[in-house]
């Protein structure tokens, strides 16, 4: 069964089944390996499973794998797979059934074994039917159902599919003929595990479009493939790219192309323009990325980073002197998931270097030019510094001063390889970077309290608010020097 069910399924697990015996021993293990006294720490799932940890192997309830299978284009021939485990064999209701078969009901237990407090009964099982219907919600168009090796086309839920794009089909799916949008960008990107194959045929093609929402077969295609972030976006939304309410809608596409005509989808960045015309210091267009999803075979390969670049060499494109008002001022990213904070620092820091590298069409920058053993240098970036830069750079002036401060840290860093270099005493050479790591210390934390000021207030007492404090710096600088090593690992690339 697929790990991520995520909103398919209420409290995210399937009521009245278990997962095969493998995938249970698997998550039981995960649970194990966390070592967590307390399941506020689990995710649901692992802990509303029915399953008894004394004897996973016993064998005597009804076990369920799912399996999904989607065309290349990923908007037609998805398939689903149903495999049961039971006593007995699955019963196949006549359409003249009208009471369903009696299901076992079970308490909920924890892999610890332990009951609920409330010792509620466990809802009945859920029908294949239900079951079919709930993951329908979160997957294109079903073609076919097929339940224990037998076709079930009464369980494919009616669905009106919208318009038809300019698709190809092959032995093994159905693959788009055309990009969907305009062509941004052409890349190769060499193929995991491609040793000792020939030239052509390490490398994968890929292209990236942009498509606006406004577009009736935009909007068709997306509305199929858009079902699928409900398995790896956290409360993953539809979006209707044709309502204009809020502002205006811009998909940004990735593309796998195997042949001139053969493209399938890698991915997807959903962009909303929203007019600022009170925006200071200078107003103009916010853009909003809401949704960024890399299929999982594409996945740590540099593709987020190229479809993030994308949209900033877009909104540079898009610059009109005359107009300010309809010129895109900034990029912004809502609510974003722990992966994606890494890839937009990433990819702001390596912008920033590079912008300071170049030291074209930029204000003064000669403030970073301070030596790190100065008190000034710990000082906050002042508006006069910061919002130029982010401006240039298109992000928020909280982003920007962020970078900065991954900025001061590379600095400290390579000072403090000079200092220890140094042919000095061993203790006063410890003493002054000790003293310069703690500037920068307190220098984070003042900036994570202001910024987290609520849950600080909430911790309770000095005591914990200082240990939660520094548990976020500690958390943050390994975040920062994460940042580093990737932007140091792409310049050796270069």
């Amino acid at each position: 069964m697929l790990t991520r069910i995520f909103q398919c399924f209420d409290n995210e697990f399937i009521p009245g089944w278990r997962p095969l015996v493998s995938a249970e021993e698997n998550s039981m293990q995960i649970y194990k390996s966390w070592n967590s006294d307390s399941n506020d720490k689990l995710h649901t799932s692992y802990t509303k499973l029915q399953c008894d940890s004394q004897d996973v192997n016993k064998g005597d309830d009804t076990r369920l794998s799912v399996h999904i299978s989607l065309s290349p284009s990923c908007e037609k021939t998805c398939q689903v797979k149903i495999q049961t485990v039971s006593n007995e064999p699955l019963s196949r209701k006549d359409e003249g059934d009208s009471e369903p078969a009696t299901k076992k009901q079970k308490k909920h237990v924890s892999f610890a074994g332990v009951p609920e407090e409330d010792d509620k009964l466990q809802p009945q099982q859920m029908d294949i039917k239900d079951i079919v219907q709930k993951i329908s919600s979160a997957v294109p168009p079903i073609q076919s159902v097929v339940v224990n090796d037998i076709s079930r086309e009464d369980l494919i839920p009616a669905a009106a599919v919208e318009g038809e794009s300019d698709t190809i089909n092959e032995n093994n799916g159905v693959y788009l003929k055309d990009p969907m949008g305009k062509v941004l960008l052409n890349y190769s990107q060499k193929r995991k595990g491609s040793h000792g194959v020939n030239d052509e045929a390490k490398y994968q093609k890929f292209i990236l479009t942009m498509a606006d929402g406004s577009d009736p077969s935009v909007a068709s295609y997306h509305n199929k493939v858009q079902s699928l972030a409900k398995w790896f976006i956290e409360a993953g939304d539809d979006v209707d790219l044709s309502d204009k309410t809020n502002g205006s809608w811009k998909v940004i596409y990735l593309f796998e192309q195997h042949k001139e005509d053969k493209l399938s989808l890698a991915g997807y960045m959903t962009l909303l323009h929203v007019s600022s015309p009170f925006r200071k210091p200078n107003p103009g267009i916010i853009v909003r990325v809401c949704q960024a999803l890399i299929l999982p075979p594409y996945h740590k390969a540099g593709h987020g980073t190229q479809l993030l670049n994308s949209v900033y060499d877009y909104a540079a494109r898009n610059h009109n002197k005359e107009s300010s008002s309809d010129n895109i001022c900034e990029i912004n990213v809502e609510d974003p998931a722990p992966a994606f904070v890494r890839l937009r620092d990433c990819v702001d820091y390596q912008r920033f270097v590079s912008l300071i590298a170049k030291g074209v069409e930029m204000p003064d920058y000669s403030y970073l030019n301070s030596d790190v053993t100065d008190e000034c240098y710990f000082d906050p970036v002042s508006d006069e510094h910061l919002l130029p830069v982010a401006e240039y750079l298109k992000i928020t002036k909280r982003q920007c001063q962020k970078i900065h401060d991954i900025h001061k840290l590379s600095e400290i860093e390579k000072w403090n390889n000079i200092s220890l270099a140094d042919d000095i005493d061993g203790s006063k050479k410890a003493k002054h970077v000790n003293e310069v790591e703690t500037k920068y210390r307190l220098m984070v934390k003042k900036s994570l309290k202001q910024l987290r000021i609520e849950e600080l207030s909430a911790a309770g007492g000095k005591d914990e608010q200082k240990a939660l404090l520094g548990k976020w710096f500690d958390e943050t600088l390994s975040h920062y020097r994460r940042v580093l090593k990737a932007n140091e690992m792409l310049g050796k690339r270069r």
